[in-house]
């Protein structure tokens, strides 16, 4: 049994919750403090949280990617989206199959966003990144796993909980420390290089959409209601392309493998993407009509 990878990763999830946590305290203290040189010191402690809390988010990543690679099925991720006999590259996309891999890629990105905004945007700086490191601490709650004593319910789902915690099999309570010779693997129907290449550029649209937010709310809350729109609007057409691009790759792998009989079937999951698109397209719109003749202010706060 491997539990010293299991145990590092679920230290790099906690880790990376208490930094993104710390960080938007810093930023907090470093938009309110009426002193420079405090500003200033608490700006430099919330990136250097920031940085932390990337780091964690890299080594949840390395550790993940290991398990899965090493074919540890003890563990319940590696069991239940990896196999012995999968190709190299569908390996890498047994990481985001589930959906602790899915907001974990989707943490990736936007902790990269983040840096690139500490490194760009000194006037927006504080306000910006308070937003940016809640996100983060929102979405690191998503893989914690952990359950709350007294009131039988659980704080996400850590991507390395045990196999024998995650099902209730009789061949556990014969032998704790069973592991399987092999795991389901990947959902024939996923092992496309589509599947490679899809999901990465997706959920790196998803992250796009946060900047825009993040300037919007920073403008709001220091009450330059129109000034946030200028250092938003290349992040949402950027967003805009990149989503849109996710979009066109995944109705052409629907329509070459899944045997939808076209590009589009409306289901569920394409909606889901579809729909956010739509509405940051319109935001788009919106936000360059302000630009060039100062109007739909209010349409793109909404």
């Amino acid at each position: 049994m491997h539990y010293l990878i299991g145990n590092l990763g679920h230290l790099f999830v906690i880790a990376s919750l208490v930094t993104s946590v710390v960080c938007a305290f810093a930023y907090w203290k470093s938009f309110y403090s009426t002193n420079e040189i405090k500003t200033e010191e608490w700006k430099v402690n919330g990136r250097s949280t920031f940085y932390l809390h990337s780091f964690s988010v890299l080594g949840i990543v390395a550790v993940l990617f290991f398990i899965i690679h090493q074919h540890y099925f003890e563990y319940h991720y590696a069991y239940s989206h990896s196999s012995l006999h999968l190709p190299g590259q569908y390996m890498i996309s047994c990481f985001w199959e589930g959906q602790e891999g899915s907001f974990l890629l989707w943490m990736f990105w936007q902790a990269v966003l983040g840096i690139i905004l500490i490194r760009t945007q000194n006037t927006w700086e504080a306000p910006v990144m308070i937003v940016f490191a809640l996100v983060q601490a929102f979405l690191a709650s998503m893989i914690l796993g952990v359950v709350i004593p007294g009131l039988d319910s659980k704080i996400g789902s850590s991507p390395f909980i045990l196999l024998r915690e995650a099902l209730s099999d009789p061949i556990f309570k014969i032998n704790p420390d069973f592991i399987p010779k092999d795991g389901h693997g990947l959902n024939p129907l996923l092992q496309n290089y589509w599947m490679v290449i899809h999901p990465p550029t997706l959920f790196l649209g998803f992250a796009l959409t946060l900047p825009p937010f993040a300037f919007c709310i920073a403008g709001l809350w220091q009450k330059k209601y129109s000034e946030w729109i200028k250092p938003a609007l290349p992040w949402a057409l950027l967003g805009g392309a990149v989503l849109g691009l996710g979009i066109l790759m995944g109705g052409y792998w629907a329509y070459e493998t899944l045997s939808f009989g076209g590009y589009w079937n409306w289901d569920p999951v394409e909606n889901a993407v579809y729909v956010p698109w739509l509405i940051l397209i319109a935001a788009i719109h919106v936000m360059m009509s302000y630009k060039n003749s100062g109007t739909a202010l209010k349409a793109s706060i909404s």
